[in-house]
């Protein structure tokens, strides 16, 4: 059985390297994961970024991660792939944005809506999932102990 990809919205909070690390994942995807390159993009992502797939990608390791977007990928026809390059950039234009938000402010949390699209196999080991879209920011946290709404 092939994939098969569903669309939606995830929201999370993260802190300043949090989504800066989520970041590196997406350009990570982008760089290294459509063409296929499973080592090198694993060597990108690196056993630090471990928590983070859990946390935002939900998934179990990032050498499972990389299988998963080559296996994808190797499976699309050039316009597919680039369909999906062109929603992966989307959603690292966004993810970039968010950072952008926290850098040298006094917030320490972002929360925000995360468009998605995941894709499953029937094998579980290569499900996969990434940022789409443009992300809404819904608030932020104060170093200070408040949140401010967007």
């Amino acid at each position: 059985m092939g994939y098969v990809s569903t669309e939606y919205v995830q929201r999370v909070t993260l802190n300043l390297q949090e989504a800066k690390d989520a970041v590196t994942v997406q350009k990570a995807i982008i760089n290294k994961g459509f063409p296929g390159q499973t080592a090198q993009m694993v060597t990108a992502i690196g056993g630090v970024l471990l928590g983070l797939l859990s946390l935002v990608f939900k998934l179990p390791t990032y050498v499972t991660f990389g299988a998963g977007v080559s296996s994808t990928v190797a499976g699309l026809i050039p316009s597919e792939r680039q369909a999906l390059t062109d929603m992966a950039s989307q959603g690292l234009i966004g993810l970039q944005n968010a950072v952008n938000s926290m850098a040298g402010t006094n917030y320490d949390l972002i929360e925000f809506d995360v468009p998605k699209i995941s894709f499953k196999n029937s094998d579980s080991s290569k499900n996969w999932e990434m940022a789409t879209g443009n992300i809404r920011v819904i608030r932020m946290h104060s170093k200070n102990g408040g949140w401010t709404q967007a």
